[in-house]
C-alpha cells in the first residue's frame, strides 16, 4: 500500500469505511442493514460453488452480465406538482457494465437542480511538508499496536478462516499478517471484487455528475464538514490506540463466505433493472461492522467523528424537502438500502407526506431523450 493511499486510508477526513458505511449505521433515521430478513424473504445461496439438484444436474456459479445494460428505474417523491427523482447504487457493481441510463439521462438534461450523494467532510490545515511529515505515522498506524501479527490478535478458529479467504484471494502475501484487522479486510475485499469481476467505485454518480456538467445543471452538495484541529496528534493517537476492529474483519470474512454468490446476482439485478431480485436477496454488510469500529475509537469519537453518519442523513433530508419546495424537477442519488430500508429515507418522506411512486408502479410521461453521452466506464 503506497503512503498516500494509506493516509486516505487513516486520515480520518477519508476512512474508507466510515465513507461507505454511513449508509449502514444509525443515523437520524435508524437503518435496518443488520436486521433479519423479512418473513417470506426467499432465502439467499450460502455459497458461490457449484450445486448439485435431486436429478443430477450441476448448477454453476452465476456470471457478471457485461454489454449495455439500463441499471435500475427511479424512485419518485412528488408534492404540489414538484417531483423529486431518485436513482439508487448499489456496491458492488459489474467492472465491465456499459450503463446506458437514457430515462435518467434526460431526466438530468432538464432538472433544475442536482443533488450530490451524502458526504462529509473534514477541514485540516495542513501544507505539503505538514502532510509529508505525516506519512511515516500514517505508515506505521496501518499496522497493529506493537507490530503484532493477525495470528497472535485473533481467535484461532477466526484466524483458520482468514488463512482460507486470504490464500483464496491474497496468496502468499506476508505483509498484510502484520495490518490491523480493518485493513485486512479492506484488502481482501478488494482482491475479492477483482476476482469476482465486480467494482466498487460508484458508477451512478460519475454519470449524473458529467450529465449535469454537459448541461450546466446546477449541482447542489449534500455534505456536512468536520474541522480536525489536530490532525497530527490524531493521527498519533490512532496509531498508538488499540481498535476493537475484529468483528469488522470476522464479518467481511463471513460476507466472502456466504455470501459472493448473491453478491453477483444482486450486481447483476441492478444492471438489469430487476428491483424484485434486489429485494428478494437481503444482506448484512460487513461495513457496518468496520465503520462501528472505526468510529468507536476514543481518538475518532472525541473529535466527533461519530456524529458525521447521522448528521449527513438528516442534511440529505433537508436538501431534499427544500428541493421538493422550491423546484419543478430535481435528481438526487443514494444507496440502495439506505433508500429503500423500512426506516430509510424514503420511509422518512413519506412519513412527512410526500407520495412515493416505486419504479414501474406508474407509467411517468417520459423525458425527451438527452444527448448521446460517453460510455459511463
Amino acid at each position: 500500500m503506497s503512503a498516500s493511499r494509506c493516509l486516505r486510508l487513516l486520515l480520518p477526513s477519508l476512512l474508507l469505511a466510515t465513507t461507505i458505511a454511513w449508509a449502514a449505521l444509525p443515523p437520524a433515521i435508524p437503518s435496518s442493514a443488520g436486521a433479519p430478513a423479512e418473513a417470506g424473504a426467499t432465502p439467499a445461496p450460502a455459497s458461490d460453488a457449484p450445486t448439485t439438484d435431486a436429478g443430477g444436474l450441476t448448477t454453476l456459479a452465476p456470471v457478471v452480465v457485461t454489454g449495455i445494460q439500463p441499471g435500475p428505474g427511479l424512485w419518485q417523491v412528488r408534492r404540489n406538482g414538484n417531483t423529486l427523482w431518485i436513482v439508487a447504487t448499489l456496491s458492488p457493481l459489474p467492472k465491465r457494465i456499459d450503463w446506458e441510463p437514457r430515462e435518467l439521462d434526460a431526466l438530468v438534461a432538464r432538472a433544475d437542480r442536482v443533488l450530490t450523494p451524502p458526504r462529509f467532510e473534514i477541514a485540516a490545515e495542513i501544507s505539503f511538508f505538514g502532510r509529508l511529515r505525516l506519512v511515516p505515522s500514517a505508515l506505521r498506524a496501518r499496522n497493529n499496536p506493537e507490530d503484532r501479527r493477525l495470528a497472535e490478535i485473533l481467535p484461532p478458529e477466526l484466524y483458520a478462516r482468514w488463512e482460507v479467504q486470504k490464500a483464496k484471494y491474497l496468496g502468499r502475501d506476508r505483509s498484510i499478517e502484520r495490518r490491523r484487522p480493518f485493513i485486512a479486510a479492506y484488502e481482501l475485499t478488494e482482491a475479492a471484487y477483482r476476482e469476482l469481476d465486480l467494482r466498487r467505485d460508484n458508477i451512478v454518480w460519475k454519470r449524473v455528475e458529467r450529465q449535469a456538467r454537459r448541461h450546466q445543471r446546477e449541482i447542489v452538495p449534500v455534505s456536512v464538514q468536520l474541522k480536525l484541529e489536530d490532525p497530527r496528534e490524531a493521527l498519533r493517537e490512532f496509531e498508538r490506540s488499540g481498535l476493537d476492529d475484529i468483528a469488522c474483519l470476522e464479518a467481511t470474512l463471513a460476507r466472502l463466505e456466504n455470501d459472493t454468490r448473491n453478491m453477483v446476482l444482486r450486481a447483476n439485478a441492478w444492471a438489469v433493472g430487476d428491483l424484485a431480485a434486489l429485494r428478494e436477496l437481503p444482506f448484512e454488510s460487513e461495513l457496518r461492522a468496520c465503520a462501528l469500529a472505526l468510529l468507536g475509537s476514543e481518538s475518532l469519537k472525541k473529535r466527533g467523528f461519530a456524529e458525521l453518519p447521522r448528521r449527513s442523513v438528516e442534511e440529505w433530508v433537508r436538501v431534499a424537502e427544500e428541493s421538493l419546495a422550491r423546484h419543478t424537477t430535481t435528481v438526487a442519488v443514494a444507496d440502495f438500502q439506505l433508500l429503500t430500508n423500512d426506516d430509510g429515507l424514503l420511509a422518512a418522506l413519506r412519513a412527512r407526506g410526500y407520495e412515493i411512486i416505486e419504479p414501474g408502479t406508474e407509467a411517468a410521461a417520459s423525458p425527451a431523450p438527452a444527448p448521446p453521452l460517453e460510455s459511463a466506464e
